[in-house]
């Protein structure tokens, strides 16, 4: 496990919505560097609404993201994708009709390397992933959803981030896909990238996480260490919508 504690992403009492809606209300959180962070709540909880507001897709109406301590409040997702931020959105948004190969480098749009280390990068990706070296003149929408959503985490990881987001990554999938996926996830942290994961697979998500927090209708109910929020009532009572819950009322170890 990383012991590393500088907080790398912080959220600062974000307040997002689509219109008139309110969707997060005071949403707080922190990223370390190095760290693997799980987001988890029930569908409609604004766990997707959070991934796109630190992306840049979303604007927040108030509060304040920052990311290795710089703002990122009113830059354009290319800027924060500069920044080193990428996202892996839900639904494996690929460019369907091109091929695997041609996928991975519109990765790597915009970058200027060497010839050395583009191929270093994309053997890294292809020892995670040899079904798309093997799949590299396919067009990405005949691949099985399985080696689409591996495409979307080789698109993401081949630009080399400090910091992937990943939205749902294991929707549709099969049990032995999905290990494929996550595994690949555990071994991008290991290798030293910042992870944030948004799961419908709770109990997965916090058996390799180091930390979570718990959403629900929009707020933070609560955070703690992965594996003693997986042992908690809390995961259960966001899913039950059994409403906020007080921290007097939560494990010890646990914040709310």
């Amino acid at each position: 496990m990383n012991n590393a504690t500088e907080a790398y992403l912080q959220v600062k009492d974000i307040h997002v919505g689509y219109g008139r809606v309110a969707v997060l209300e005071g949403v707080s959180l922190e990223v370390p560097r190095g760290g693997f962070v799980a987001i988890v709540g029930s569908n409609g909880a604004g766990k997707s609404t959070l991934l796109r507001t630190l992306s840049g897709l979303l604007k927040p109406h108030s509060g304040e993201i920052l990311l290795a301590g710089e703002s990122m409040i009113g830059l354009e997702p290319a800027e924060i994708i500069g920044r080193g931020l990428l996202h892996v959105a839900e639904g494996r948004r690929l460019f369907r009709s091109q091929s695997v190969q041609d996928n991975l480098e519109l990765g790597l749009w915009g970058t200027r390397l060497s010839k050395e280390e583009t191929t270093r990068r994309f053997d890294r990706v292809h020892t995670l992933f040899p079904v798309l070296l093997e799949r590299r003149k396919v067009n990405a929408g005949v691949l099985s959803g399985g080696q689409q959503q591996m495409l979307a985490v080789a698109q993401a990881m081949i630009r080399n981030p400090s910091l992937l987001m990943l939205d749902e990554p294991s929707l549709g999938l099969a049990p032995s896909v999905i290990d494929k996926v996550l595994d690949a996830v555990v071994q991008l942290r290991k290798e030293g990238t910042t992870i944030l994961l948004v799961e419908q697979m709770v109990e997965r998500a916090l058996q390799i996480a180091d930390t979570a927090y718990v959403v629900q209708n929009g707020r933070i109910i609560g955070h703690g260490l992965a594996l003693e929020l997986k042992d908690s009532d809390l995961i259960r009572r966001a899913y039950l919508g059994a409403g906020t819950i007080e921290s007097r009322n939560i494990q010890k170890g646990i914040s709310a």
